[in-house]
């Protein structure tokens, strides 16, 4: 299948969804219409709150009192209407029946889920080193424009509040000098699954005079490290371990997988209100699928961001230190009382422990890059100078 057609079906199918999505509103509206049909006849026989009936003409009890409806039973006395429980004007429900066995709409609906289902399976992709698959509808354009956007207004309003380090500062030369031997073999073939991601990217590292403990990340390989966290670190094996870490997530696609589910999660919240009425609230949401995905991901780069750590001959071990640090310093700042579940980051000593057992398996991807070689002629150019 060429790439055009490609994006032909897709298109296709997208139309289907948004076609599924006006049926679902004709649903809610022919519901509507059959209510308040059913209303006006109980007004021309007098069997409503509204009558027009004088008291006196008026029926006591127009519902018997064991009548089962969920919504609970009505009564009237001969001055006005007492009710005993929320009153709805319903239909019996011949609305949704009548729409549901509609042969058209099934069908609509069976090519719309299916046209999905199509649209989530091809846009699945695999992540590497750690093979896990993902769907991804945002392209790599679109992701690196989003990420460059980002990336000016931070260094503008760093410039603006005149804590932007200069290039040719000590600490930025570091994280940049760092940062370029991690993105090197971030880059490269290793680790399998779908890197077009990484083809052409350029890498920039800027460093923000700030004494928040933090470092990030925005898509297009930009990356942003304070001096807060700069000021906990004490070798260059430690920095990698940050650095790599937030290269981890360039790698993995993790603002596309978020971007995605996002989308997905407003698609589904739109389908719920507009074709059935039932309003689905963004904080459940966000405590059920956000963070337990985002949790994900913190430990995925952890997994990646050891293993490009050892393959750029950086002491993968130094991760844990890192973290380890940082987890007092949560402490310190009375984070650590935050509940599990609701953490957009693992729990630090969850962290350090996968970290620990990761580490001796990470020797040989030290081997096979060359650095034992490179530590001897280290060890030899020190005896020698």
């Amino acid at each position: 299948m060429s790439l055009v057609q490609h994006f032909r079906r897709r298109k296709f199918l997208t139309d289907i969804c948004k076609k599924a999505i006006q049926l679902g509103h004709e649903y809610k509206t022919s519901k509507e219409l059959v209510n308040k049909r059913s209303f006006f006849s109980r007004f021309q026989q007098g069997q409503t709150g509204s009558s027009v009936l004088r008291p006196s003409q008026r029926p006591k009890t127009l519902v018997p009192q064991n009548h089962h409806a969920w919504h609970g039973s009505y009564y009237y006395n001969s001055w006005g209407p007492r009710r005993s429980g929320y009153v709805r004007f319903d239909s019996g429900g011949r609305a949704p029946r009548d729409w549901i066995q509609n042969k058209r709409n099934q069908r609509i609906v069976l090519i719309a889920g299916a046209g999905c289902v199509y649209i989530y399976v091809s846009s699945r992709q695999e992540i590497p080193y750690t093979h896990r698959y993902h769907s991804v509808l945002v392209d790599i354009d679109t992701e690196r424009m989003l990420g460059e956007q980002t990336f000016r207004q931070i260094l503008a309003e760093a410039k603006m509040n005149r804590s932007l380090l200069p290039p040719h500062h000590m600490a930025s030369q570091l994280v940049r000098r760092v940062g370029k031997r991690i993105a090197a073999v971030a880059s490269d073939d290793y680790g399998g699954g779908y890197k077009e991601q990484m083809k052409g990217i350029q890498w920039e590292f800027a460093v923000i005079q700030s004494p928040d403990v933090n470092a990030f990340v925005v898509p297009g390989g930009k990356v942003v490290v304070f001096t807060g966290l700069l000021n906990l670190i004490r070798s260059e094996d430690e920095l990698a371990a940050v650095l790599a870490h937030e290269v981890a997530h360039i790698v993995a696609r993790h603002a596309a997988e978020r971007m995605t589910q996002g989308s997905v999660i407003e698609f589904i919240r739109m389908v719920a209100y507009l074709g059935f009425g039932i309003p689905l609230f963004s904080g459940p949401l966000q405590a059920l699928f956000f963070l337990p995905n985002s949790r994900q991901a913190e430990t995925e780069a952890d997994t990646i961001g050891v293993q490009l750590a050892a393959r750029a001959c950086y002491d993968a071990s130094a991760a844990a230190t890192v973290f380890e640090k940082l987890g007092r310093e949560e402490k310190k700042s009375g984070m650590s009382s935050i509940p599990a579940f609701l953490r957009t980051h693992p729990v630090t000593e969850e962290r350090v422990r996968n970290i620990k057992a990761m580490v001796p398996k990470t020797s040989l991807l030290a081997e096979e890059s060359g650095c034992n070689d490179m530590q001897s002629f280290a060890d030899y150019a020190k005896r020698i100078f």
